[in-house]
């Protein structure tokens, strides 16, 4: 047995397919995000909240059975549980060519959250495990490339399918991306690995002291099996932070269609180019600045983004919007994700993924839903802009209560992340 050295590769053959079924996976999520609403409001549902509502029960398919998918994750295996959401998403899709209602479509968009929050929650779980834990951070700020790629691609594409070939032209892209996603993960098979490394008699993953690392399973047993207390308050934190990007995701193309704006789903690949390009460096930016560093200018950066859109009137003043708000989301979200990750039991990192996704599986259908009001009752512009105070309140409970708790431990852990985990790897 060996101990981990920080030279330890991130880009192992199953981080690789893992990223790339990821990436497929996301793309049919997101062709959808800003089609739907589109799709909706072409077979008669013109309420401007009805595009809420759409996202909204979506996310309430992933908020419930969260954790459910989560504790099956950590007691059946993560594999298992990302591919049977991606068969559930991609089963799904062709029904909703088959049922053209606001109902029908509200039905099938609650049934593939179902399956989202398995292969979201699941999938990010396995990257977990997948990355070394001297390069925590790094490794998921990787990761989250997958959801940035998808991003990127998915919903300029489903907005150019949708336009250009009809809505069952969408609901087959969809189906296809799914089935590549399946096939790449089918050849995960990392889950038969971990299972011998923690077989190990001298095996232990924690990179918190003893005492403490007792104490946080002691803490997590408290609240039963589908809860785990130590992301908490990062999931707080999280919430407040994950609302706007709802809020854009439901919105922005609709927002650019009622300005007139030509191309608006190059929104979506700019602030996808953002994300891309500000999640290669995030590890290393934070490794020599530290996280509350790194962390409090990319909220800023969000903030600029909101209130850039209440004077958004051309494509340009969109995509600086795009750019501010990608790059400031980049930083938050995957360093949420990472403190997440340090402060739980590796035992319990399904569930605490489950935590952590179902809280801003809320805020995300949330955020479309209080937008879709603040559209109708106020206009696009100042309902864009008012998002801008759900940052200010991420920041001030990051630090009012996440930063102190970082203080007090999670820099001690994140160090003894990097510095001192043991007896991982077998020669």
């Amino acid at each position: 047995m060996k101990q981990q050295s920080k030279s330890e590769p991130l880009w192992t053959k199953n981080f690789i397919l893992l990223l790339a079924s990821a990436v497929f996976m996301y793309i049919a999520t997101f062709m959808f995000t800003p089609t739907l609403p589109l799709f909706a409001r072409s077979i008669g549902a013109v309420d401007p909240s009805v595009g809420g509502f759409v996202i909204l029960v979506y996310t309430v398919g992933s908020f419930v059975p969260r954790v459910i998918w989560g504790n099956m994750a950590d007691r059946r295996g993560r594999k298992p549980v990302f591919l049977i959401g991606v068969i559930i998403m991609a089963a799904a899709a062709p029904f909703l060519g088959l049922f053209v209602s606001l109902s029908g479509i509200l039905i099938i968009r609650l049934i593939q959250g179902i399956g989202f929050s398995a292969s979201s929650t699941s999938g990010s779980t396995m990257a977990a495990d997948l990355v070394p834990a001297s390069r925590m951070t790094e490794g998921i700020g990787l990761y989250t490339l997958a959801n940035t790629i998808g991003m990127a691609l998915g919903p300029d594409l489903g907005l150019n399918i949708l336009r250009q070939y009809g809505a069952r032209w969408l609901f087959g892209a969809s189906i296809v991306s799914g089935v590549v996603s399946l096939g790449l993960g089918m050849l995960l098979n990392y889950e038969k690995k971990r299972g011998a490394i923690q077989s190990e008699p001298g095996y232990v993953r924690n990179a918190m002291p003893e005492a403490e690392s007792t104490e946080s399973v002691k803490l997590s047993s408290k609240h039963g099996k589908l809860i785990e207390k130590s992301v908490l308050t990062t999931s707080l934190v999280a919430f407040f932070a994950v609302m706007p990007y709802g809020a854009i995701m439901a919105y922005i193309a609709s927002y650019g269609i009622d300005r007139g704006v030509g191309n608006i789903g190059l929104y979506f690949s700019v602030y996808a180019l953002s994300l891309f390009l500000v999640r290669l460096v995030i590890g290393r930016l934070s490794d020599r600045h530290g996280i509350t560093m790194v962390i409090i200018p990319g909220s800023a950066l969000m903030f600029g983004g909101l209130v850039v859109l209440h004077q958004a009137n051309s494509l340009a003043v969109f995509l600086i919007s795009a750019i501010l708000f990608g790059l400031g989301f980049g930083v938050v979200f995957p360093l949420l994700q990472a403190i997440a990750y340090m402060f739980c039991p590796e035992n319990r990192r399904g569930v605490a993924s489950a935590t952590l996704f179902t809280t801003t599986d809320l805020a995300y259908g949330l955020g479309a839903v209080i937008i879709g009001f603040g559209i109708k009752y106020l206009g696009y512009a100042t309902a864009f802009a008012g998002l801008s105070i759900f940052i200010v309140i991420s920041i001030i409970f990051y630090i009012i209560l996440l930063y102190p708790q970082l203080k007090s431990s999670g820099n001690k852990q994140a160090d003894l992340y990097r510095k001192n985990v043991v007896k991982e790897k077998t020669l």
